[in-house]
């Protein structure tokens, strides 16, 4: 997807934005949340009582750099209102477009989407002002969020490989949402080495998730430089998370919807 600032650009993000979409029933009615990019990652376990370590865990709530909250939008007093805050506050503000509000379950893969977008303009200002990312590793001497190119490739892989085959599969899911935004934004700017990378990673990640969750698909359609096939992708990261809940009926709807797409 490709983000539209209403406030603050993709070249120089505060890192805190106000992400707000329209009713598609009632235009003057507006919801909003809000997406933070911490400046330092954050273990939540260790700030949970152990009795609920479990539940944290479940929910993929482990090392966090940035977070989106509310998880889907609220309503808030109007377009204007949010412009004046934004200015108020000193954040961006991002237009999500035109949605169904009453649709939580929706609308919270859309919000991670954006945000996953969001973080990804961020890293790649920070790493232009000569900052990494929060929490990366450095193994045997090279970045575990270098380019991947030629030993190091292997190398960053297998890295991410295996910490991939420790992680639950909602915690892949959100990670794989971080990274297709990331992903489609460097594709879009012509960073073939970061695309590239960001693309590695998604391969591994499919290693790691049901079959079913056909992320090879997603892939196929995240590379693909057709017109339509960045919605085809979005509607297989919603696929995946649906097969995850057991939502059946959410998927065959974003199969006919994906169909559509093919036919069109």
């Amino acid at each position: 997807m490709t983000l539209e600032y209403h406030i603050g650009n993709a070249a120089q993000p505060k890192g805190h934005a106000l992400i707000y979409f329209k009713d598609g029933s009632n235009p003057d009615r507006v919801g909003a949340s809000y997406v933070v990019i911490l400046p330092v990652s954050v273990d939540i376990s260790k700030y949970v009582p152990p009795f609920l370590a479990g539940q944290v865990e479940q929910l993929g709530a482990g090392e966090m750099s940035s977070f989106a909250f509310p998880p889907a939008p609220e309503p808030v007093p109007s377009e204007a209102w949010l412009r004046q805050m934004a200015e108020l506050r000193n954040d961006d503000l991002l237009y999500g477009g035109v949605a169904k509000l009453s649709d939580v379950t929706a609308l919270m893969e859309v919000v991670a989407g954006i945000s996953a977008e969001y973080a990804a303009h961020y890293d790649s200002f920070a790493k232009a002002n000569g900052f990494t990312e929060a929490g990366t590793e450095q193994v045997s001497g090279v970045s575990g969020e270098a380019g991947a190119i030629g030993g190091g490739e292997a190398l960053n892989v297998d890295v991410h490989d295996v910490m991939y085959s420790m992680m639950s599969e909602p915690d892949l899911l959100a990670e794989l949402t971080t990274l297709m935004g990331r992903f489609q934004y460097e594709n879009s700017g012509g960073d073939s080495g970061g695309a590239r990378e960001s693309e590695a990673k998604i391969r591994s990640i499919a290693k790691h998730v049901p079959e079913n969750r056909r992320i090879d698909l997603l892939i196929d359609a995240a590379t693909d430089s057709r017109s339509e096939s960045a919605k085809k992708a979005q509607l297989y990261l919603e696929r995946a998370f649906a097969m995850y809940r057991e939502d059946y009926t959410r998927v065959h709807t974003i199969e006919q919807e994906i169909k559509s797409l093919d036919v069109d």
